[in-house]
């Protein structure tokens, strides 16, 4: 007790302290991760092409995803030979729509089939083929809920190995960072196209994010065609992130006709 009346009768003898300015305290900055090479990606090209299918094929299962594909056969004089697109939209409830269609000159159309559409749930798929006299048939089955184009990450990577893509660019400000490989002069099966008679310089441009989804594929390919100089430019990409898949409105009509035919072959077997 007496030590404790000493020191506190030793500190009112000096006096109160002058009073300190406020200071201003700046919070230091929280540090945020730098992006990061894609799985099996390094600066020097891609170095594992299985972790790289492996992370694309993760980012699609983790979450629903729209992918779309496109080839256009174009003239160096600006004219549209023939173009072709489709694509699918998996939904967060798994339900799923596929479409395809092509204007223009077709490879093959022995079939006369100008589109196809195709919506499926968890236990019914519906397809719709398109004509070009405006005519519709459809198929109803029972559900096989294949997911196509989950395999293209493996398609892609094995290619950017092979043809020793280089790292190009980077975007590192975009959210996911993105990475951007290049491989020109493609060689074997991968040099030529069936879409020009004869291929004169082909290339192929991938943009990957940081967590290995391969975001755009781009393979171009110069020659002629019909002894016309041509280009033929084929991308696919993906975008990933909640979806709702729809039911439309054909498919009642696929549903209607169904129902008509069991119903006539049930009287005929009567």
């Amino acid at each position: 007790m007496v030590t404790l009346c000493l020191v506190l009768a030793g500190c009112s003898a000096f006096g109160a302290p002058e009073p300190r300015p406020a200071q201003t305290v700046t919070p230091a900055p929280v540090p945020t991760p730098e992006p990061s090479l894609p799985p099996g990606v390094t600066t020097s090209g891609v170095e594992d092409y299985e972790r790289l299918a492996a992370a694309h094929r993760a980012a699609l299962q983790r979450e629903s995803y729209t992918v779309e594909f496109s080839q256009t056969v174009r003239l160096t004089n600006g004219t549209t030979v023939r173009r072709s697109v489709g694509g699918r939209t998996v939904g967060d409830d798994g339900a799923s729509r596929t479409w395809e269609r092509e204007t223009g000159r077709a490879l093959c159309n022995a079939t006369g089939v100008v589109g196809q559409e195709t919506w499926a749930n968890a236990s019914v798929q519906v397809v719709r083929f398109r004509y070009a006299n405006d005519t519709s048939r459809y198929t109803v089955i029972t559900a096989d809920q294949q997911y196509p184009y989950r395999g293209t990450g493996l398609a892609v990577s094995e290619s950017l190995v092979t043809e020793n893509a280089a790292l190009v660019a980077s975007d590192t400000d975009a959210d996911p960072a993105t990475y951007t490989l290049l491989a020109r002069n493609l060689t074997g099966y991968r040099a030529r196209t069936a879409a020009l008679d004869h291929t004169e310089t082909s290339s192929l441009r991938v943009v990957v994010t940081e967590d290995g989804l391969v975001r755009r594929a781009t393979v171009r390919y110069t020659g002629t065609l019909d002894g016309t100089h041509a280009v033929v430019v084929t991308t696919i990409r993906y975008d990933v992130g909640p979806r709702t898949v729809t039911r439309p409105d054909w498919v009642e009509t696929a549903f209607d006709r169904r129902t008509r035919a069991e119903t006539a072959e049930a009287r005929a077997a009567d």
